[in-house]
């Protein structure tokens, strides 16, 4: 009995010796231990992934940004739940309206650039289906920023059959399940 209670004394303390030892030790940098079968994605890729298409027509691509919606208005600390804040992009593809803006834009634009699409903060009154753009930024291909414009515009009724209904719809599930939605 005494050899075995010596025996496991003997194990504690050598490896109470091994733990000191390796905290001791100093790691530089940790092995990155990540293995993927899908190589990551480009900043192309995630920026792509940023956006949800939500209509398409002869004048161009409209998605919005499904991180970027968020309750609009706090006074008081109290959030007004029917202002919603949402970043919207239009990538152009309307060739007339595309060679108007590259004349417009044609000072700011590099060599073989084109105006390509903007972005913008919209927000919109659930309760009332209006909305307001409230910002306002214009890109070209290679992401030279053409103009930006911030906005005072009081809210407007949303048109039917229009992007903005086809965001106010978005709008209205995502306060209707408000997880989807932040305080920003």
């Amino acid at each position: 009995m005494k050899k075995m209670m010596l025996l496991a004394v003997l194990c504690m303390l050598c490896l109470s010796t091994l733990t000191v030892n390796a905290a001791e030790s100093k790691i530089e940098e940790p092995i990155n231990w990540e293995i993927s079968m899908m190589p990551k994605p480009s900043a192309e890729e995630l920026e792509a992934a940023r956006w949800s298409i939500v209509l398409e027509n002869n004048m161009g691509v409209y998605a919005y940004d499904m991180d970027s919606l968020h309750f609009g208005d706090v006074k008081n600390g109290i959030v007004n739940k029917d202002l919603v804040n949402v970043v919207v992009k239009t990538v152009f593809t309307d060739k007339e309206m595309l060679k108007k803006m590259n004349k417009t834009y044609a000072e700011k634009l590099a060599k073989k650039e084109k105006t390509q699409y903007c972005e913008m903060l919209m927000q919109f009154n659930v309760a009332d289906k209006t909305y307001a753009v409230k910002a306002l930024d214009v890109y070209g291909s290679k992401g030279t920023k053409l103009e930006s414009r911030q906005s005072d515009a009081q809210l407007v009724p949303v048109p039917e059959k229009t992007f903005a209904e086809a965001m106010l719809e978005i709008c209205v599930q995502a306060v209707n399940n408000t997880s989807g939605i932040e305080n920003k």
